[in-house]
């Protein structure tokens, strides 16, 4: 269940670094007002990504795919790399589907803490400051700090010399690491909401939470 924690924080990670990086500073205190304005002007987003996953006593994984986000409504992880999984979030929590297992997993927002408070953060994105520090590192950095215990120590925003997207790294509670690279990103562009028709087998082995 932490890797769904893991994915969808992430998700959330991305709505403030396709924004850029507030002005310098070594504290967040006075860019944080900014930084949620600017959330406020995400609509949509669209990029393709490629995610490396470091877990202790297992070899290295590489996904790849792309994001499709259409903020306070829909968001989709479409993973085409090494096999087919998607991550679909919505108001009323996450949908989870494996072709490797051929297993879906179905998470209502309400059945946990975490899933509450990130699906409250993802769909209201003025809640970032109650539930996360802030730390401004430079021009390049952001790092978000949960205030409340969701397996995570940290997620680190990446940005390059012009302020877009470079990459973002996390890691948990257990010294697990996820690094993922953004590349195509496009803000605010037309998705067509068919995009998130996503269907699972109708013989997938199903569990809801």
């Amino acid at each position: 269940m932490r890797k769904f924690l893991l994915i969808t924080l992430i998700l959330l990670s991305i709505f403030t670094i396709a924004l850029g990086a507030p002005k310098k500073s070594t504290k967040a205190t006075n860019n944080n007002k900014s930084v949620v304005e600017r959330l406020k002007n995400i609509q949509k987003i669209t990029a393709d990504f490629t995610q490396t996953t470091k877990i202790k006593n297992f070899p290295e994984e590489v996904y790849k795919g792309k994001l499709y986000l259409v903020a306070g409504e829909k968001a989709l992880w479409d993973y085409n790399y090494p096999y087919k999984q998607y991550y679909l979030f919505d108001k009323k929590g996450m949908e989870y589907y494996d072709s490797s297992t051929n297993q879906v997993i179905i998470q209502n927002k309400n059945s946990s803490r975490e899933a509450n408070i990130i699906l409250t953060v993802l769909f209201n994105f003025k809640e970032i400051e109650n539930n996360f520090d802030i730390v401004v590192n430079g021009k390049t950095q952001i790092q978000l700090k949960p205030k409340q215990d969701i397996g995570l120590k940290y997620i680190m925003l990446l940005l390059d010399s012009k302020n877009n997207i470079k990459g973002i790294h996390s890691e948990d509670i257990n010294g697990n690491i996820s690094e993922i690279e953004f590349n195509n990103v496009e803000i605010n562009k037309d998705i067509s909401l068919d995009v998130f028709k996503v269907k699972h087998p109708a013989d997938a082995q199903i569990f809801k939470y």
